[in-house]
Protein backbone atom coordinates (compact mmCIF):
# COMPACT_ATOMS: atom_id res chain seq x y z
CA UNK A 1 0.00 0.00 0.00
CA UNK A 2 2.97 2.26 0.67
CA UNK A 3 4.43 1.59 -2.92
CA UNK A 4 0.82 2.48 -4.23
CA UNK A 5 0.85 5.93 -2.22
CA UNK A 6 4.26 6.98 -3.65
CA UNK A 7 3.58 6.15 -7.06
CA UNK A 8 0.26 7.69 -7.11
CA UNK A 9 2.48 10.98 -5.63
CA UNK A 10 5.05 10.93 -8.05
CA UNK A 11 2.29 10.58 -11.13
CA UNK A 12 0.66 13.57 -9.70
CA UNK A 13 3.99 15.68 -10.02
CA UNK A 14 4.77 14.17 -13.65
CA UNK A 15 1.31 14.94 -14.51
CA UNK A 16 2.08 18.59 -13.73
CA UNK A 17 5.31 18.41 -15.77
CA UNK A 18 3.87 16.58 -19.08
CA UNK A 19 0.78 19.01 -18.94
CA UNK A 20 1.63 20.48 -22.49
CA UNK A 21 1.70 16.65 -23.74
CA UNK A 22 -1.34 15.50 -21.87
CA UNK A 23 -3.55 16.73 -25.34
CA UNK A 24 -1.88 14.50 -27.72
CA UNK A 25 -2.91 11.29 -28.89
CA UNK A 26 0.53 9.90 -28.56
CA UNK A 27 0.80 10.50 -24.81
CA UNK A 28 2.00 7.68 -22.38
CA UNK A 29 0.72 7.21 -18.97
CA UNK A 30 3.32 9.40 -16.22
CA UNK A 31 3.53 6.09 -14.26
CA UNK A 32 5.09 4.38 -17.28
CA UNK A 33 7.92 7.49 -18.25
CA UNK A 34 9.89 6.82 -14.75
CA UNK A 35 11.58 4.71 -12.87
CA UNK A 36 11.24 4.83 -9.15
CA UNK A 37 15.17 4.25 -7.52
CA UNK A 38 16.87 3.07 -4.79
CA UNK A 39 20.04 4.66 -3.13
CA UNK A 40 21.63 1.36 -3.67
CA UNK A 41 21.02 1.68 -7.50
CA UNK A 42 23.41 4.31 -7.71
CA UNK A 43 26.09 1.44 -7.51
CA UNK A 44 27.08 -0.35 -9.88
CA UNK A 45 26.95 -4.36 -8.27
CA UNK A 46 30.31 -5.53 -7.17
CA UNK A 47 31.89 -1.91 -7.36
CA UNK A 48 33.80 -1.46 -4.14
CA UNK A 49 35.14 2.72 -2.87
CA UNK A 50 39.03 2.09 -2.53
CA UNK A 51 40.87 2.18 1.13
CA UNK A 52 42.34 5.57 0.46
CA UNK A 53 40.73 7.66 -1.93
CA UNK A 54 42.39 9.86 -4.72
CA UNK A 55 42.82 13.18 -4.19
CA UNK A 56 39.82 15.43 -6.12
CA UNK A 57 42.03 18.07 -8.81
CA UNK A 58 41.03 21.37 -8.92
CA UNK A 59 37.77 20.65 -10.87
CA UNK A 60 37.24 17.55 -8.71
CA UNK A 61 35.47 15.88 -11.20
CA UNK A 62 38.53 14.12 -13.62
CA UNK A 63 39.10 11.93 -10.71
CA UNK A 64 35.72 10.14 -10.20
CA UNK A 65 35.77 6.14 -11.02
CA UNK A 66 34.14 5.80 -13.69
CA UNK A 67 33.52 2.38 -12.55
CA UNK A 68 31.22 3.93 -9.88
CA UNK A 69 28.74 5.36 -11.61
CA UNK A 70 25.99 3.10 -13.39
CA UNK A 71 26.58 3.63 -16.42
CA UNK A 72 22.64 2.53 -17.45
CA UNK A 73 20.94 5.24 -15.64
CA UNK A 74 22.40 8.17 -18.17
CA UNK A 75 19.13 9.64 -19.14
CA UNK A 76 16.72 8.33 -17.42
CA UNK A 77 13.44 9.85 -16.23
CA UNK A 78 14.14 8.60 -12.28
CA UNK A 79 12.29 9.38 -8.64
CA UNK A 80 14.85 9.40 -5.85
CA UNK A 81 13.81 9.98 -1.87
CA UNK A 82 16.00 11.80 -0.35
CA UNK A 83 17.57 14.49 2.02
CA UNK A 84 18.69 17.89 0.88
CA UNK A 85 22.05 19.97 1.26
CA UNK A 86 21.31 23.47 -0.02
CA UNK A 87 23.99 24.31 -2.00
CA UNK A 88 21.90 27.69 -4.02
CA UNK A 89 19.35 29.10 -2.04
CA UNK A 90 18.18 32.96 -0.71
CA UNK A 91 16.70 32.36 2.60
CA UNK A 92 14.60 29.58 2.64
CA UNK A 93 14.23 29.48 -1.04
CA UNK A 94 16.22 26.80 -2.26
CA UNK A 95 16.84 25.59 -6.10
CA UNK A 96 19.82 24.18 -6.32
CA UNK A 97 21.18 21.52 -3.55
CA UNK A 98 22.99 17.81 -2.83
CA UNK A 99 20.47 15.34 -2.53
CA UNK A 100 21.75 12.19 -0.10
CA UNK A 101 20.73 9.24 0.93
CA UNK A 102 21.45 10.21 4.79
CA UNK A 103 22.75 13.11 6.64
CA UNK A 104 26.14 12.64 8.01
CA UNK A 105 25.04 14.27 11.34
CA UNK A 106 22.73 12.42 12.11
CA UNK A 107 24.80 9.22 12.36
CA UNK A 108 26.93 7.79 15.33
CA UNK A 109 29.71 7.60 13.74
CA UNK A 110 31.50 9.38 10.94
CA UNK A 111 29.87 8.87 7.61
CA UNK A 112 31.63 9.27 4.61
CA UNK A 113 29.46 10.07 1.18
CA UNK A 114 31.08 8.46 -2.04
CA UNK A 115 30.36 10.44 -5.06
CA UNK A 116 28.21 8.17 -6.42
CA UNK A 117 26.21 8.77 -3.42
CA UNK A 118 25.37 12.19 -3.99
CA UNK A 119 23.02 13.63 -6.59
CA UNK A 120 23.26 17.21 -7.86
CA UNK A 121 20.00 18.62 -8.10
CA UNK A 122 19.00 21.91 -10.39
CA UNK A 123 15.13 22.44 -9.71
CA UNK A 124 13.32 23.32 -12.50
CA UNK A 125 10.59 25.98 -9.86
CA UNK A 126 12.71 26.29 -6.35
CA UNK A 127 11.12 25.02 -3.63
CA UNK A 128 10.37 26.83 -0.20
CA UNK A 129 12.14 24.55 2.63
CA UNK A 130 10.84 25.27 6.31
CA UNK A 131 12.44 21.96 7.85
CA UNK A 132 15.53 21.25 6.32
CA UNK A 133 15.87 17.71 7.80
CA UNK A 134 13.21 16.63 6.02
CA UNK A 135 13.12 14.04 3.26
CA UNK A 136 11.85 14.71 -0.22
CA UNK A 137 11.13 13.34 -3.60
CA UNK A 138 12.86 14.53 -6.83
CA UNK A 139 11.85 13.76 -9.87
CA UNK A 140 14.02 14.21 -12.98
CA UNK A 141 16.26 13.50 -15.92
CA UNK A 142 19.65 11.81 -14.38
CA UNK A 143 22.57 12.06 -16.18
CA UNK A 144 26.41 11.27 -15.44
CA UNK A 145 27.27 14.51 -15.19
CA UNK A 146 29.75 14.94 -12.22
CA UNK A 147 29.28 18.61 -10.24
CA UNK A 148 31.91 19.26 -7.88
CA UNK A 149 30.56 20.82 -4.33
CA UNK A 150 32.02 21.76 -0.70
CA UNK A 151 31.06 18.23 0.17
CA UNK A 152 33.30 16.60 -3.04
CA UNK A 153 31.94 15.61 -6.01
CA UNK A 154 28.69 14.60 -7.11
CA UNK A 155 28.68 11.50 -9.63
CA UNK A 156 25.33 12.28 -11.26
CA UNK A 157 22.97 15.11 -11.71
CA UNK A 158 19.55 16.00 -12.16
CA UNK A 159 18.33 19.33 -14.10
CA UNK A 160 15.07 20.42 -13.84
CA UNK A 161 13.88 18.19 -11.23
CA UNK A 162 10.82 18.57 -9.19
CA UNK A 163 10.54 18.11 -5.47
CA UNK A 164 7.66 16.66 -3.76
CA UNK A 165 7.25 15.88 0.16
CA UNK A 166 8.24 12.45 1.42
CA UNK A 167 5.63 10.64 3.65
CA UNK A 168 6.19 8.36 5.90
Amino acid sequence: MYRHWIKTALCAALVVMAAPAAGSEDSVEPHTQYRVLEWKELVPEGWEPPLVPEPYDEVGTSSIDKASMVQELHQQLVALPGFIKPVVFEGNQVSEFLLVPFLPHHMRQHAHLDPNQMVYVYLLNPIQVEDPFSPLWIVGTITLEPVMTDEGPAAYRIADGVATDYEY
